[in-house]
């Protein structure tokens, strides 16, 4: 007999999933809240095995917890997919909010997408790979932010207690300074430990910082980004980890938009105004793009710096930064999608 489509809409949550099954004609023919059993979804065995192994499809928000149920079905080879939650927004806020009629909601949306009635915003899922190596170079901006916060409450307390260094010996990034710390001040017991526990922090930044410059070793995005200047090894590493693939992205402005560095747009009136950016999406990409560009425009001499100099006098250097760093993920964008290596003056 004739395959007919199934339609599986997933409502998850932190314990329990709740699934939808739809028929090609859109009815229900099944529906069942699942409890998870030590953090796995093999609960969702009964709805995958209900609907066969062919002909059938998943959807679901995404979401921290809609990892496990997306890679039990792609590891099935199953047709999964993950929708922003903003897609669903306007629908699933009912007086009668039910995980039933969410699961209900999501199915035959999937349904009406799969037959080209609506579109929907689906999201990137990122690999197994992709998300170690993502989860790395966080753990390294996580590792920089202590040493920064630990640096500025010793600081704090050698000021507090009249502990003055040597003119030029102030920074903790240089060891020679730090162990200096220790030997002048170390009948302080606080410093003294303070000082062990920044040094700790500063040994555990290098192993990060070397194993996130192993990664993609071979990769041509990489080494295409390290010719920018102010991207170094490590950070083209971030940037990758990040970006994945440059296809997923139509053009420069859905790019920049994905992460946060276009301006708010509001038109009222027959006036356009522009805001302050919107600051979607990583916030890790824009602090990577402001460190970039701040290491750009102080080596430089690029159109980029031109840009800088020439917004500095009208809006200041942190704003001037900023909008400055939009321009930069544009370079970016470009140099990747072109598969150009940057140029100065283009």
């Amino acid at each position: 007999g004739e395959c007919r489509m199934r339609y599986i809409g997933l409502d998850v949550h932190k314990d329990n999933i709740t699934a939808c099954v739809l028929s090609d004609a859109g009815k229900v023919v099944f529906e069942k809240d699942f409890k998870k059993t030590d953090g796995t979804c093999d609960c969702l065995a009964e709805p995958f095995d209900h609907v066969g192994k062919s002909g059938f499809c998943v959807l679901m928000e995404t979401g921290t917890y809609a990892y496990p149920p997306y890679r039990f079905f792609r590891d099935r080879g199953c047709d999964v997919d993950c929708v922003h939650a903003q897609c669903l927004k306007m629908i699933t806020q009912t007086d009668k909010k039910t995980d039933k009629k969410d699961a209900m909601t999501i199915a035959r949306m999937l349904r009406l997408w799969k037959r080209h009635d609506i579109d929907l915003q689906i999201a990137y899922m990122p690999t197994r790979e992709q998300c170690e190596l993502k989860d790395l170079c966080r753990y390294r901006e996580e590792i920089s932010k202590k040493i920064g916060d630990e640096t500025r409450r010793i600081k704090s307390q050698m000021s507090r207690n009249c502990q003055v260094l040597p003119e030029g010996m102030d920074s903790f990034q240089i060891r020679r300074n730090r162990r200096y710390v220790l030997e002048k001040y170390g009948t302080d017991v606080t410093l003294s430990r303070r000082m062990k526990a920044l040094e700790q922090l500063f040994e555990e930044r290098d192993i990060v910082q070397k194993q996130v410059e192993s990664c993609l070793p071979d990769d041509p995005n990489v080494k295409l980004l390290e010719h920018i200047p102010g991207v170094g090894r490590q950070t083209a590493v971030q940037l990758m980890s990040m970006i994945v693939d440059i296809s997923r992205f139509e053009d420069s402005e859905k790019f920049c938009a994905y992460f946060g560095l276009v301006p708010r747009v509001r038109d009222s009136g027959g006036k356009e105004h522009h805001g302050r950016m919107t600051k979607n999406g990583d916030k890790m990409m824009r602090m990577l793009m402001e460190r970039v560009t701040e290491a750009h425009v102080r080596n430089c001499d690029s159109f980029i710096t031109d840009y800088y100099k020439r917004l500095c006098p009208q809006m200041g250097t942190k704003k001037a930064l900023i909008t400055t760093s939009r321009k930069m993920l544009m370079t970016v964008f470009a140099v990747l999608k072109k598969q150009q290596e940057f140029r100065t003056r283009p």
